[in-house]
C-alpha cells in the first residue's frame, strides 16, 4: 500500500511541475514536451523542448508521449476518463494522416436529468458514475470539505489552485493532505485523440476559464498581427534563440508579445507568447 501511495505522489508531482505557474502548460505536458530547468519570475519554465514533435510521422498516432502504429489499440484504461473507448490508430485517406477512431461512452447521467436530493458517486478515473445515493442514504454519507464546498462520499472534488486535479471524496479525507486517503488523479487532456491535425498544422491551444485542458485549438489566420502597442522590456527581448521566441503561422513573437485580439461571435481570442515555443490563447465570452 505504501508503494502505491508513493507512486501516486511521484506521478502527481511530475504532472504538477508547473503547479505554481499561472500560465497554462497542460498542452505541453500532454504532448511530452520537456520543461526547462530555468524558471522565470512567475516560477514558470522559461521554455519547453518540443523537438520530438518535429519527428512525428504521418502514418503513426501519438497519445500521452506514446507512439501507436496503424491498427494498434489504445488500452481502454488510458482513455476511459475522457469518456472514450475502443480507440484504434487508422489512416485518414482524405487528410493523408493517421488519427485515432474511438467510440464515445454515453453515461446514463448524460441522458437523464439529475434527481433532486441525490448525489452521483464515482470511482477513480471512471467516466460514468457507478451509483446514486438519495434521501436518507445521501444524508448518512461521510462528507469532505474543500474550502467552502462540501462533498459527499463518492463525489468528485475539484480544487481552485489546481484545475487538473480531481479527487474522490472518502470518509478519511483530510484537506491539508488530500493524497493521504482520498483517491486522487491528474486529469488527462484528450486533444490528441480528437484533433491531432490542428497540432500538426500549428494550432494554438485555447483555454477557457479555469479549465485544465485546452477548450479548442485556434489555427493561424492570414490577418493575424502582432500587437505593437505594448512595450516589451529589453530583458525579455534580448537574444535571438528559440528559447525566447514563439512561432505561430508566419509570425515570430518575442516572449511577452501578443496578437491583436480576435473578436468573434463566439468571444474574444487573445493569444500570447508567454512560454515558447508555442503561442497559447484565452477565450473570453462576450
Amino acid at each position: 500500500m505504501l508503494l502505491i501511495y508513493v507512486a501516486i505522489v511521484l506521478a502527481t508531482a511530475a504532472n504538477r511541475v508547473c503547479a505554481s505557474c499561472t500560465v497554462p502548460t497542460k498542452h505541453y505536458t500532454t504532448l511530452g514536451c520537456e520543461p526547462s530547468k530555468e524558471l522565470n519570475e512567475q516560477e514558470c519554465p522559461r521554455w519547453f523542448n518540443c523537438s520530438t514533435l518535429e519527428h512525428r510521422a504521418s502514418d503513426k498516432c501519438y497519445l500521452y508521449g506514446k507512439t501507436y502504429e496503424l491498427h494498434a489499440h489504445v488500452p481502454d484504461e488510458e482513455v476511459k476518463s475522457s469518456c472514450l473507448a475502443l480507440c484504434t490508430c487508422q489512416m485518414n485517406s482524405r487528410r493523408e494522416v493517421a488519427e485515432f477512431h474511438c467510440a464515445h461512452i454515453d453515461c446514463p447521467e448524460f441522458l437523464s436529468p439529475h434527481r433532486a436530493g441525490c448525489v452521483r458517486q464515482y470511482r477513480t478515473n471512471d467516466c460514468c458514475s457507478s451509483r446514486q445515493a438519495c434521501g436518507e442514504k445521501r444524508t448518512n454519507l461521510p462528507k469532505c470539505t474543500v474550502g467552502s464546498v462540501t462533498y459527499y462520499e463518492g463525489e468528485r472534488m475539484h480544487f481552485k489552485d489546481d484545475a487538473c486535479l480531481t479527487c474522490i471524496c472518502t470518509q478519511h479525507f483530510n484537506e491539508s493532505d488530500p493524497f493521504a486517503q482520498a483517491k486522487c488523479y491528474t486529469n488527462e487532456c484528450a486533444f490528441e485523440l480528437i484533433s491531432p491535425s490542428v497540432i500538426a498544422n500549428g494550432g494554438a491551444p485555447v483555454y477557457y476559464g479555469n479549465r485544465c485542458c485546452p477548450w479548442e485549438w485556434r489555427l493561424p489566420k492570414s490577418e493575424d498581427r502582432i500587437n505593437r502597442t505594448r512595450e516589451i522590456s529589453s530583458r525579455l527581448s534580448d537574444g535571438a534563440t528559440g528559447e525566447n521566441r514563439c512561432i505561430y503561422g508566419n509570425l515570430t513573437l518575442r516572449v511577452g508579445e501578443s496578437l491583436v485580439p480576435d473578436v468573434t461571435s463566439v468571444g474574444i481570442y487573445e493569444c500570447f507568447c508567454a512560454i515558447p515555443p508555442m503561442v497559447h490563447c484565452t477565450l473570453t465570452a462576450v
